[in-house]
């Protein structure tokens, strides 16, 4: 997917290090060489006053975790149409109005998960 050359990728710092730091603790080698990949594919919004501006009042306003409050607010003024991501549905980043959550957890299949993302 990341050579599609209709999808822009976007991450926000906070998102860069909360998928490092386990797979670097544990030495996963494999799954650090691809987020090294997307990083090396993707754009990185790092207006942080911003994020946390926006994040913090989603978080309160729907009771998001504060990671993922700024992973939803970093996807919105970065003017995403999807935030992918692997938390379940259950969660309440889901409720944001900001941008469209989608969830790729339970699936591995990029076809699939292409579909989810939609146009």
């Amino acid at each position: 997917m990341l050579s599609e050359p209709n999808l822009e990728f976007w991450y926000s710092p906070f998102s860069r290090l909360e998928v490092i730091l386990q797979p670097t603790k544990e030495k996963r080698k494999d799954e650090l060489r691809f987020y090294e990949e997307y990083f090396s594919h993707a754009n990185c919004y790092g207006a942080l006053d911003r994020i946390f501006e926006i994040g913090s009042m989603e978080a309160m306003k729907h009771g998001i975790k504060i990671a993922d409050a700024f992973h939803v607010a970093a996807a919105n003024l970065s003017k995403c149409s999807v935030l992918v991501t692997a938390e379940k549905v259950t969660s309440p980043m889901f409720h944001t109005k900001l941008v469209r959550v989608v969830s790729i957890a339970g699936y591995n299949n990029p076809q699939t998960i292409r579909k989810l993302i939609g146009p």
